[in-house]
């Protein structure tokens, strides 16, 4: 299945996108070939609209025959910002409603908590005992968050945003075998990966079993854009062909960032075009 990141919605339609936005955007995600989109709330002052109309949403999805393929918390970057939001409780609360939220899309089963750039005030000198302190907490506030998604019968995935206090997939690793946990999982952000020097076609081995989605996105590894695929230096048929290798069946979602809602559909229509050629090269290879 392709389908598509929250960023097709903002860029259509700015992050202050409604409920009736995202509902457009799934008619014309339809039109363009695509079955299945992201959820997300990106400001928090949309938390409660998205409690009272999430209707307009899923009715329109279930009459289009579209799937959301998972909820990203893009609103939750705030809980992991700086040392004060990580040793607070923020986010829990939030995250309790978000899962209420979800529930009523019968497909959706992942809820992607993007980690935020830690911010350090300026000029602060972190000791060994301060970073071991943040990282245990961190930990903390993982398991928590995976506790609240998977009570209710959901999954977590992480997405991690450079310069993130996880530090990348080592990072998840390392969180994964110091506590134990093995349900946490990782939503692949090409962009996200790539652009902070990780080995990215080591990747879906890696992870093999713990990636829940995907934001595919190009850029030249040394800034986070968000192009399309094909633009940038990212190794596509590796790279696709390596989730398919390790088990990966999930959806291929583009996440392509347009300043200029006019370029949204033909951006998104090439990124598609590269992926599915891809695809297509895989599956007449396996005849």
């Amino acid at each position: 299945m392709l389908g598509v990141s929250p960023a097709f919605f903002f860029s259509s339609y700015s992050t202050a996108f409604t409920v009736h936005d995202y509902a457009k955007g799934l008619e014309v995600l339809k039109r363009m070939g695509f079955s299945g989109y992201q959820l997300e709330i990106f400001n928090k002052d949309r938390l409660g609209e998205w409690e009272t109309g999430y209707q307009t949403v899923a009715r329109k999805a279930e009459d289009l025959g579209m799937l959301a393929t998972q909820f990203v918390a893009h609103f939750l970057l705030a809980a992991t910002a700086d040392e004060t939001s990580l040793l607070s409780d923020l986010g829990f609360e939030e995250m309790e409603r978000v899962v209420d939220i979800v529930a009523h899309f019968n497909n959706c089963r992942t809820i992607t908590l993007p980690l935020s750039p830690f911010s350090f005030p300026r000029e602060a000198v972190v000791g060994s005992s301060s970073w071991k302190r943040l990282w245990e907490r961190l930990c903390v506030k993982l398991l928590h968050f995976g506790s609240i998604v998977e009570a209710r019968g959901f999954r977590l995935g992480l997405e991690i945003v450079p310069g993130s206090l996880l530090g990348g997939t080592e990072g998840l690793l390392r969180f994964s075998q110091e506590t134990g946990n093995t349900t946490i999982g990782y939503n692949f952000d090409t962009g996200h990966a790539w652009s902070s020097k990780e080995n990215i076609v080591t990747i879906p081995a890696k992870l093999a079993g713990r990636i829940y989605g995907t934001h595919l996105k190009d850029n030249f590894g040394n800034e986070n854009l968000a192009l399309p695929p094909g633009q940038g230096t990212i190794p596509w048929k590796s790279v696709i062909n390596g989730l398919l290798a390790n088990g990966y069946d999930g959806s291929f979602d583009l996440e392509i960032a347009c300043s200029d809602p006019s370029t949204v559909e033909a951006s998104y229509l090439e990124g598609k075009m590269n992926i599915e050629h891809i695809l297509k090269g895989t599956k007449e290879a396996s005849l």
